[in-house]
């Protein structure tokens, strides 16, 4: 198979991957594999009126649903149009879709720097509240802390840095920024929350692997391993807060037209799964470019990795951080979906060897806890 086949089959498993994201159910549902509903069989021949009746009424339900499908497509028109502008909008992303405190990029930076000290990390934790409760509920629990120790608990930041080791608190750092950073709320779509968090977790994981192999630094391939998914939820947070708000502005427009039957047609549209999943697609990876595009980073330098994955930059013509970035998310990818089975074999080989991934990154990929922050208590 030629190099424009396997990057068809990488962008169609992808397209499942974010179905998958949303639900089993919308991931099998594009497959055809959606469980169907019985036709209900009378036991008795029905009477001709009866019949007639029963097919004017098929013709009349056909109909409508036709009109329903049409206006819900003129619908999703506008809906992505109104995406198109928000997703160049970086005030609105910046501002109500992510909000990033002032703090976070200078504890990218801090990170990805290899002179930053403890007393640095304590300076700026200390800022954000959300992070001194985390860093200290992590020094006072296993496995820095004996579950049955009579120890006092550790309440300074500072010596909690020192206690867990600079090192491991870069990578809890930069996971709990990615945590604080999960959305409140994803209906109805409620499996998604956990499985992007299983996502962003053990893609940094196994670019924290592969990073060692690449000679780029642990942490900046782990900060981006962690967050190059970030579109993905930011761009289902703006489609769920925007099918509202475009469909109230469509509804008055209709209105004035003298459009009844269409703002009745509107105000019964629900979330189309379809659609929903064809805005991740879209969208998901130009919103991650936008966010690093414009968040300042001196150290954590991952803004040109961003633009080739959104420009889905080939493999071998792509810069270190991206090829491993790359391959990381396919492994988890392909991981998840192969849980679920929703990838066959054939197209689970296209897909990794699209990413170049053969038997050797496998079985170093398959020893990387896919679950868990690795993080190691210093003696």
């Amino acid at each position: 198979m030629n190099d424009a086949q396997q990057q068809k089959n990488a962008a169609l498993i992808r397209s499942r991957f974010n179905d998958y994201m949303l639900s089993e159910k919308v991931a099998l549902a594009r497959l055809g594999l959606a469980p169907k509903k019985l036709a209900f069989e009378t036991s008795r021949e029905l009477l001709d009126i009866e019949a007639n009746a029963l097919e004017q009424k098929q013709k009349q339900k056909a109909t409508a649903s036709e009109f329903k499908d049409y206006i819900n497509e003129y619908f999703h028109d506008a809906l992505f149009e109104y995406l198109d502008e928000r997703t160049e909008n970086v005030d609105y992303l910046l501002t109500e879709i992510l909000t990033i405190d002032p703090v976070i990029p200078k504890l990218f930076d801090a990170c990805a720097a290899k002179a930053s000290s403890a007393s640095t990390f304590e300076k700026l934790i200390t800022e954000l509240p959300f992070l001194t409760r985390d860093v200290l509920n992590l020094v006072n629990n296993p496995p820095f802390r004996e579950p049955n120790s009579k120890k006092a608990h550790v309440d300074n930041v500072g010596l909690a840095v020192r206690y867990v080791g600079v090192d491991n608190m870069k990578f809890a750092l930069l996971t709990y920024i990615a945590k604080n950073w999960l959305p409140h709320s994803t209906e109805p779509y409620t499996d998604f929350k956990t499985r992007y968090w299983q996502y962003a977790l053990a893609t940094a994981n196994c670019a924290r692997e592969l990073s060692k192999h690449y000679k780029v630094s642990e942490h900046v391939a782990f900060m981006f391993g962690m967050l190059q998914g970030i579109g993905m939820s930011l761009t289902l947070r703006m489609y769920l807060r925007a099918f509202d708000t475009v469909r109230v502005q469509q509804m008055k427009k209709v209105v004035k037209a003298g459009r009844k039957d269409i703002e009745k047609v509107l105000d019964s549209l629900t979330i189309d799964d379809n659609f929903v999943s064809d805005a991740l697609n879209k969208y998901a990876l130009k919103v991650t470019q936008v966010i690093f595009d414009n968040v300042e980073l001196k150290y954590a330098v991952v803004a040109p990795a961003a633009q080739e994955l959104a420009n889905d930059t080939p493999f071998a013509e792509a810069m270190p951080l991206t090829q491993l970035t790359q391959q990381a998310k396919a492994f988890v990818q392909y991981k998840m979906l192969q849980k679920s089975r929703l990838i066959e074999l054939d197209e689970a080989k296209l897909f990794l060897t699209n990413a170049s991934i053969n038997n050797k990154v496998i079985a170093l990929l398959n020893q990387v806890n896919l679950k868990k922050l690795n993080l190691t208590p210093t003696d």
